[in-house]
């Protein structure tokens, strides 16, 4: 695949039409859906796919966070990756999102602080494959708000401010308290109660009420708080907004359950190991009631933390390695191979007992890579050798999941002991060879953009899909059929001698007429489960105001004006011929008109037989009387009887 960058103007349709490639095509390889569709931005990176069809190694939705985990987005972001330096654009949801063509070649992230300078905020020399959502933590940053300095009386001092900040905090009983004001000669302070940094862990608001669990659990089983914390968020089920959840799966007993994710055998073991919470306080409790206390988070972060210890023992029995020797954040790496590959697996991993052969890791590779093709790539860079491929792929994801720099308050400087690579762990005490740096990715020779497939004709009469307009029907004439006149079937307060509103105009087509989409756009279906709703089976087609030709755009900014999209409604459908959510091309059938809804029966010309068709504003609102609508007659390009 090949980068680009959205230029001003630029829409998925525009993009696609210029290199040859459908919309869907676009949206497959960029991972866009509905909305997304519509909200690319200027500087926004995409990827364009190639002839082979050629995936990337791996694929990034990063956020930004400050020190209190708080989101915030960037003035700019400078990216390094395949060999390229460029500014890159956070999409509308604050979110960058980056394809990453040769995940050996690594990444670097820059991103512009409040002095307007450049200050890297990630940089690794190798990536682990597959798609990651990756928070980058600024500690040189703030999180929220203008903090730049500025002239006026001090609101206080800073010391003041730290001390009132703790005290509120402690007041509050667990609610981490944060004030920004200006203190002496206006330079700014960004306070976060001392006591919530405890033992330098960082910890996300939602998940403070564990910090006490994590510290003395890290304490008594010789691990540090950061380590187990990235041990527990490495397994926990989480919200939407990354807080661990202590009832996972309460009520599937089959099922890894509570914030450390225990099966029950794994359960049992803890509760045999004397050190353990469970051991020391559930003696004769019933096996229902010890199976319980997986979902109580004190029990849980003790449980993860000897689980660990268990583990590493097990693993140095069997090894003649004293990993218990290891360094706290060492040990968390170890104990995440030990889990993810079995007691079994990781002696092989490190040639101790049993090695892999090339055809168990051929297969285990393809199991985690998803593909024959992807994974006959990554054999090919580690020297067409199998076991260290999937080293390389293991080593890469155990980094990723086990990062404690995520859980310091201060930076990876004030740790004891800096955490290392698990390649470089594993190296330390292995018989064989870590599999090293896989060959960089060849580069995609430079191959004309495929063939398009041709849209839709449109008849005579019509504006063709290539200028982005097709009227909804073949034939577009105004019904009168059950109607005082034509008039009644406008815009408008038509109905009812003109005290009733008329949402949009009614065309004449008998049930089973193929409507078309009028422009290009997402179109979103609406099956009625209500045989008494008005409108019946509905779809609604929403398209950028950027991809109409001039007539139509002109009367979307005139009518509309501050709206990027815009929406086209089908109402009384009996068929669709399109998934929702799926993006069409002007003159793409989309579905079969019919007499749903408040048309039924109506299945002739003279019975009143009819497309209902609007134009809406806000595409997916649904409103009452004329709000929300314009006149689509203006919009139809040849209307029989207008």
């Amino acid at each position: 695949m090949r980068n680009y960058e959205v230029k001003k103007g630029d829409t998925l349709w525009k993009i696609g039409r210029k290199h040859g490639f459908t919309v869907q095509q676009l949206a497959d390889a960029n991972k866009l859906k509905g909305k997304q569709i519509h909200r690319i931005r200027e500087g926004q990176n995409l990827l364009l796919p190639d002839n082979k069809n050629s995936e990337p190694d791996t694929r990034l939705s990063i956020q930004f966070r400050g020190l209190d985990h708080s989101r915030f987005t960037p003035a700019k972001v400078k990216v390094q990756h395949d060999d390229n330096v460029v500014e890159r654009e956070m999409d509308a949801d604050g979110v960058l999102s980056l394809g990453i063509f040769d995940h050996a070649r690594g990444l670097k992230v820059w991103i512009e602080d409040l002095s307007a300078q450049f200050v890297e905020v990630l940089d690794r020399s190798i990536l682990p494959v597959g798609e990651w959502k990756l928070s980058i933590d600024s500690r040189q940053v703030a999180a929220k708000g203008n903090l730049a300095p500025k002239k006026g009386a001090a609101a206080s001092s800073a010391s003041a401010v730290k001390d009132g900040t703790t005290h509120n905090a402690r007041i509050a009983d667990g609610d981490t308290a944060r004030v920004q004001t200006r203190i002496e000669a206006g330079k700014p302070v960004h306070a976060i109660a001392s006591i919530y940094t405890e033992e330098n862990l960082r910890l996300s608001p939602g998940n403070e009420r564990y910090r006490k669990y994590i510290i003395a659990a890290a304490k008594k089983h010789g691990l540090t708080p950061q380590s187990l914390a990235a041990l527990i968020d490495a397994e926990a089920a989480k919200d939407k907004q990354g807080v661990w959840q202590e009832k996972s799966n309460s009520t599937k007993p089959d099922k890894a359950q509570g914030l450390a994710q225990f099966f029950a055998p794994a359960w049992a073991d803890v509760f045999q190991y004397n050190k353990s919470l469970l051991h020391e306080r559930c003696q004769g409790q019933s096996k229902t009631a010890l199976l319980a206390r997986r979902l109580e988070a004190e029990y849980a972060i003790d449980g993860a933390a000897a689980y660990a210890v268990l583990n590493l023992r097990s693993f140095s029995k069997r090894s003649g390695f004293d990993a218990q020797a290891l360094p706290a954040e060492d040990k968390a790496k170890m104990a995440y191979l030990l889990h993810h590959e079995g007691l079994g697996g990781t002696l092989r991993i490190l040639g101790l007992e049993n090695a892999f052969t090339d055809a168990q890791a051929t297969k285990i590779l393809r199991q985690q890579l998803g593909s024959a093709e992807k994974t006959e790539q990554m054999i090919a860079r580690y020297d067409d050798d199998p076991v260290k491929a999937y080293k390389g792929w293991l080593f890469g994801y155990i980094d990723a999941k086990i990062n404690v720099n995520n859980f310091i308050v201060k930076d990876k400087s004030h740790l004891a002991v800096q955490p290392r690579d698990i390649a470089v762990i594993v190296r330390s005490m292995s018989k064989t060879p870590e599999p090293g740096k896989p060959a960089p990715r060849p580069k995609p020779a430079t191959n004309p953009a495929p063939a398009r497939p041709a849209a839709t004709t449109a008849p005579a009469g019509a504006l063709g899909a290539s200028s982005g307009w097709r009227d909804p029907l073949d034939v577009c004439t105004l019904r009168t059929g059950k109607l005082a006149s034509k008039n009644s079937a406008k815009f408008g307060m038509t109905r009812s001698g003109g005290k009733r509103a008329h949402q949009g105009i009614d065309l004449v087509a008998i049930p089973g007429t193929t409507i078309y989409a009028v422009a290009d756009g997402v179109v979103y279906t609406a099956p009625s489960k209500d045989p008494s709703y008005p409108y019946g089976h509905t779809l609604v087609l929403e398209v950028d105001v950027a991809d109409l030709p001039p007539q139509q755009a002109a009367l979307a900014k005139r009518f509309n004006p501050g709206e990027k999209t815009i929406g086209f409604f089908y109402a009384h459908l009996n068929e669709f011929s399109v998934p929702s959510g799926q993006p069409v091309d002007a003159g793409t059938p989309i579905g079969k008109t019919g007499d749903s809804g408040n048309a039924k029966g109506m299945r002739t010309v003279a019975s009143g037989a009819h497309l209902h068709f609007e134009v809406r504003k806000k595409a997916r609102l649904r409103s009452t009387g004329l709000s929300n609508r314009l006149d689509p007659l203006p919009f139809i390009v040849n209307c029989t009887n207008r």
